[in-house]
């Protein structure tokens, strides 16, 4: 048997071979762009794809990592047609070679299409989009939010607005980018601006119209996300009036043109004059009739308070009666002590004892006289109570204010003057005075 090896030739293992074919490959074979449909696709469980790209003479084994296939907008399925950047490399525990894809494609504008309807689709299911969670616009918003690029017409175009109908609203402009790559993180990030600011009544996010992939920033997940959690209500007014984006069907409310989205937010302001006009009428009649009520409740309480003269009237022929009843108590009192007299006088000639006589005399003389003290005691009593009744009286008494140098002004119908907005200039007015009346006529007030 003949033995062909050669000592001098370098003899390796299957592994080795496998190595350097891999080596090779992706060295030789390494970031390509490669057209192809999917013939069959697999999500494993540890978040790597591999699929199959072929086609009409060829077939090609592929793999994406989940490092790398997070950052896709969509999930390949049978029959899309990719585009595909990769390298080509080789398994080497079984010599097969693959294409290990770093980024995918839909063919044309269809990758874009597709993420938009799934992350549509999917922030639906979530609820972002149901109307119960709209926040309702303020009525009349002092200070509003624009998020947009300073650059573009579409500011100037909310400024012209706003300046021509709502002149006193606050416009705040927080600088974003709207279109690029890093356009969605700056939309991100003007929105948390907005919720850090505090007293904003409304956002605005707006930009001009524009293709697609100009308006992907605000197709995206995270833009999406904070404007559903932002408190302050959100007007999308992004592209024309054909454009719709994922920001519209998650903000509270989409104006189809940022022109519009300002004179959405100023719509009350053009009502409020005839607001104001309407609140003022009501307002004034309300305070007629309040008054109104207010003077018929004085006047029915007027009717009800009695002149002070009359119950001094009431106290002085209250006190007549209490001393013409004393007197006659006292003559009564006085003509049965006589009567007494009279008897004791009698029994005294009758039996003449003289001792009995003078002390008679002395008893009767010491009862007249506390008779008589006790009469003074009472009468001086009631007239001190009277003189104090008397005294509180006046105390009280309009008359005794009018003593003390005021007086009481009114107009010629009787009505009391309580305020200078109740006379007008040339109308005659009447003072009440302490011994009399003046009549005078207003000059100014």
């Amino acid at each position: 048997m003949e033995n062909f090896s050669d000592n001098s030739q370098e003899i390796i293992s299957v592994s080795e071979v496998n190595n350097r074919a891999k080596n090779l490959l992706e060295r030789e074979m390494s970031r390509l762009w490669i057209e192809g449909e999917i013939s069959s696709f697999t999500a494993h469980s540890s978040g790597h794809w591999y699929f199959t790209i072929k086609d009409k003479k060829a077939s090609l084994s592929s793999v994406m990592w989940n490092s790398d296939n997070d950052k896709v907008l969509f999930k390949p399925q049978v029959g899309d047609k990719l585009i595909i950047n990769g390298t080509v490399s080789l398994y080497s525990p079984t010599g097969r070679y693959q294409l290990n894809a770093k980024h995918i494609e839909l063919a044309g504008e269809g990758a874009l299409l597709r993420a938009y309807e799934q992350l549509k689709s999917q922030l639906e299911q979530e609820g972002l989009f149901q109307q119960e969670s709209k926040k309702e616009l303020p009525l009349i918003p002092k200070k509003i939010a624009v998020i947009t690029s300073s650059d573009g017409a579409v500011l100037q175009d909310i400024i012209n607005v706003l300046g021509r109908r709502a002149p006193s609203i606050e416009l705040i402009l927080i600088q974003s980018s709207v279109q690029g790559e890093n356009s969605a993180p700056q939309i991100c990030n003007a929105l948390k601006k907005v919720a850090s600011l505090g007293e904003i009544d409304a956002v605005i996010i707006a930009r001009g119209g524009g293709s697609i992939e100009d308006l992907w920033a605000f197709n995206t997940e995270s833009v999406a996300r904070s404007i559903h959690s932002l408190v302050v209500p959100v007007i999308s007014a992004i592209g024309h009036e054909t454009d719709f984006t994922i920001a519209d069907f998650v903000a509270d409310l989409r104006a189809p043109t940022p022109s519009a989205a300002a004179e959405i937010l100023s719509q009350s302001h053009s009502n409020l004059e005839a607001l104001l006009r309407t609140q003022e009428s009501l307002l004034i009649n309300a305070v007629s009739n309040n008054i109104n009520s207010e003077v018929m409740t004085l006047n029915n309480l007027g009717k009800r308070i009695r002149h002070p003269g009359e119950k001094v009237r009431e106290l002085f022929q209250r006190i007549d009666a209490l001393e013409t009843g004393v007197k006659s108590a006292i003559k009564n009192l006085i003509i049965v002590n006589k009567n007494r007299t009279k008897i004791l006088s009698s029994n005294l000639l009758q039996f003449s004892p003289t001792n009995l006589l003078q002390q008679s005399n002395h008893r009767l003389e010491s009862i007249e006289k506390r008779l008589s003290g006790e009469t003074s005691k009472i009468i001086n009593e009631k007239k001190s109570l009277l003189l104090g009744q008397v005294s509180t009286l006046e105390a009280v008494s309009p008359l005794a204010v009018l003593g003390r140098g005021y007086s009481i002004i009114s107009k010629n119908d009787g009505s009391v003057i309580t305020s200078d907005k109740d006379v007008s200039v040339g109308e005659e007015i009447v003072g009440k005075l302490k011994d009399g009346l003046i009549k005078a006529k207003v000059i100014k007030n």
